[in-house]
């Protein structure tokens, strides 16, 4: 099979057609009416994540993935807007299922997610755990954020995934070079991870904040959430939520890990521009899995695959500092056994970190 030899794992093609996509959604975000936009419309915000299992000392399943995102700017839904916004445009083309739109934006997120069964030490084949599997794929999101018939705040993601899943990936090369840097013994095995194909999925998440407490003091707030995903990068139904507890809780949708389907909702409003939080949060989500590639195997073609279960749920808690322009995230996930034969639970950290800015239109 002929691979493609990359100086990192994210390309300079890749990136360059990433670019393209966030200029045209800054451009689109930024072109507003002479007046000022409402006062919690929120600006462009930068989002990177990366996460890892050596936090709880093991290198198996998934074992490391990285996503760096960025979103535009907020435009009104309700007001009239001379010209044309891509984001409106597409906002009134998604089903709004029973809730009022207030504003929308795009954003694009490019990522490469690596997954490995237990024993890296062997180059055999091992028939009995999940397979060697990597994916580099860039993300288009369409955020709408809204509430419902009686008041209750909700932002629904639309997002689109495409890819690659097999060798183009890196994946090999981003791990064992990692794993020589630190001085860690290679992963033997890459030899037999699933072959070349596209990766492709279609999702969808309404989330839903249930607010307690005032924002500029101590307060709770509860964020319960489901989805769909739809597939070869993962066919399943999701619900869930998150419960934080703090001072000064933030006004987003709380905390996205890199396999969530949401992102972030992040950005800077005029009225919460000075102020600083902290808070812990706790959550859990249940998924209905139909198909996924890193365990069922490639879906064109022969490959190593595993027995899956159809229902898994992750387990989430940590700590979020929360600031006028910069925003840092702590999570520690752990997952129930995903397949049959699986000896133990998986766990593994996210380090998220974000920047904020203003809305264009509050710096003219």
């Amino acid at each position: 099979m002929k691979q493609f030899h990359l100086n990192h794992p994210l390309n300079a093609k890749s990136t360059r057609c990433l670019g393209a996509v966030l200029l045209l959604a800054a451009v689109q975000s930024s072109v507003f009416a002479a007046e000022p936009p409402p006062s919690d419309l929120l600006g462009p915000a930068f989002n990177l994540v990366a996460e890892n299992d050596m936090v709880v000392r093991t290198d198996r399943h998934y074992t490391h993935g990285t996503k760096s995102t960025l979103l535009g700017s907020e435009i009104a839904v309700a007001r009239e807007q001379p010209g044309f916004h891509l984001p409106v445009w597409l906002a009134e083309r998604t089903p709004d299922f029973g809730a009022t739109p207030h504003a929308t934006r795009l954003g694009a997120s490019l990522g490469q997610s690596i997954y490995t069964p237990t024993d890296i030490s062997t180059a055999a084949l091992q028939i009995k755990d999940r397979p060697y599997a990597g994916v580099l794929y860039a993300s288009l999101l369409l955020q709408k954020r809204g509430a419902t018939a009686g008041g209750t705040p909700l932002l629904d993601n639309w997002r689109l995934d495409l890819g690659v899943i097999g060798p183009e990936s890196q994946a090999e090369e981003a791990q064992n070079t990692v794993h020589s840097v630190r001085k860690l013994d290679l992963a033997r095995g890459w030899a037999h991870q699933l072959q070349t194909e596209p990766a492709l999925a279609l999702r969808y998440q309404r989330t839903w904040r249930w607010a307690q407490g005032a924002q500029d003091g101590w307060g709770w707030d509860f964020l319960p959430a489901a989805g769909v995903s739809l597939g070869n990068i993962g066919t399943y139904a999701a619900v869930g939520g998150q419960v934080r507890a703090g001072w000064r809780l933030p006004g987003d949708f709380g905390v996205q890990v890199i396999d969530s389907i949401a992102l972030p909702s992040l950005g800077r409003t005029s009225g919460a521009a000075t102020r600083r939080g902290i808070f812990a949060f706790a959550g859990v989500e249940g998924r209905a899995v139909a198909y996924s590639a890193f365990l069922d195997g490639n879906l064109w073609q022969q490959s190593q695959h595993v027995d899956k279960f159809p229902l898994v749920a992750d387990g989430k808690f940590g700590l979020v500092y929360s600031g006028k322009r910069f925003d840092v995230s702590l999570t520690q996930i752990i997952r129930t056994k995903e397949f049959v034969g699986q000896r133990e639970i998986d766990a593994y950290g996210s380090l998220a970190f974000s920047v904020k800015w203003d809305h264009p239109a509050t710096r003219r």
